[in-house]
């Protein structure tokens, strides 16, 4: 399997990849696997790509190749509208006189994937100057863009030193994400400053410099494989930015790409935050972690306002893990 889902993940097609794809779509046992499989990784309309590029569709069962190819179409259309949306935030902050970088998908999928559908997002990730971010954070609320319930009052008064990036702003199903560090040992050189203009349609944009964009994805795929989300499509992205890289996806996530649930990854990855914390802001984090809002706590914990108590000497737990 690891092998099939490989050849399904590259892009552009290679003709030297034709017969070894034949080979691997022989062996397929269970087709109802295979689609679900290449769902999970976020890669499902790059496998309809090669598999329609390779003229191998008839190896494939007329259902399987059916649901495949309608996960590419849903993959073009999820792309077209969330291309329409960001056309609006790109507009708010213009018109404010603050520059924003596209990250990840929307930034590969205009470049390197040629805007073709391939490259599968859910949402939009964005990076801004540090000391604009919050300001651009307003803004889009006081347009309609509206976070998630708050933690708590103390991560909201920290939120810029808890993490890269600050709480998901939402508007009619559209998610959207202001980054504002990229890495924790930053150089002196600003990546908003080194950022590359591309057109989107008629739409100027930003992306990342070359060297900037490789380590970016890269420190986003080791990040997420540590935290047990670990997708060929974050391993895709890598690959075509640089044909040389030498990472690698392990054995445990092919056949479970999702595993961010499992105890061992949720304490790795709240250790690994705690670490990249500011010494000053680390027990206001863990005050605000252990302590949430009752409100947050509810809606966690599906359960109303008397069960929600309960539940708190459980998040004790986290100081356990931590030490």
């Amino acid at each position: 399997m690891r092998e099939l889902l490989l050849l399904l993940c590259q892009y552009p097609f290679r003709e030297e990849n034709r017969e070894p794809l034949r080979d691997q779509l022989a062996k397929v046992q269970n087709w109802t696997k295979l689609v679900g499989l290449v769902n999970a990784h976020g890669i499902i309309a790059l496998a309809a790509y090669n598999i329609k590029e390779s003229g191998l569709v008839k190896e494939v069962p007329a259902d399987a190749m059916a649901s495949l190819e309608n996960g590419y179409k849903q993959s073009m259309i999820r792309n077209l509208w969330l291309v329409e949306r960001w056309r609006e935030v790109n507009a708010i902050l213009s018109d404010a006189g603050i520059k924003h970088v596209l990250l990840k998908g929307m930034a590969l999928e205009h470049t390197l994937y040629g805007s073709k559908g391939l490259r599968q997002m859910n949402d939009n990730d964005i990076l801004i100057k540090r000391d604009e971010a919050i300001k651009a954070w307003e803004l889009l609320q006081n347009n309609g863009y509206l976070p998630g319930i708050s933690k708590s009052a103390i991560h909201r008064k920290i939120m810029l030193n808890i993490g890269k990036h600050l709480p998901c702003l939402f508007k009619n199903g559209y998610a959207i994400e202001i980054h504002h560090d990229l890495f924790k040992n930053n150089s002196s050189n600003d990546p908003v400053d080194e950022a590359i203009e591309i057109l989107i349609e008629d739409t100027k944009a930003w992306i990342l410099s070359g060297d900037l964009q490789i380590k970016h994805l890269t420190d986003h795929f080791e990040r997420h494989a540590s935290e047990g989300d670990c997708q060929l499509r974050l391993y895709a992205d890598i690959k075509l930015s640089d044909e040389t890289s030498n990472i690698n996806i392990e054995d445990r996530f092919i056949d479970n790409p999702i595993q961010c649930m499992n105890p061992e990854f949720m304490r790795t990855s709240y250790k690994i935050n705690f670490r990249t914390i500011p010494v000053r802001y680390k027990l206001p984090f863990l005050l605000g972690d252990i302590f949430p809002s009752l409100e947050w706590m509810k809606n966690r914990y599906k359960c109303g306002e008397a069960k929600a108590f309960l539940y708190y000497p459980h998040r004790i737990g986290k100081l356990l893990w931590l030490i």
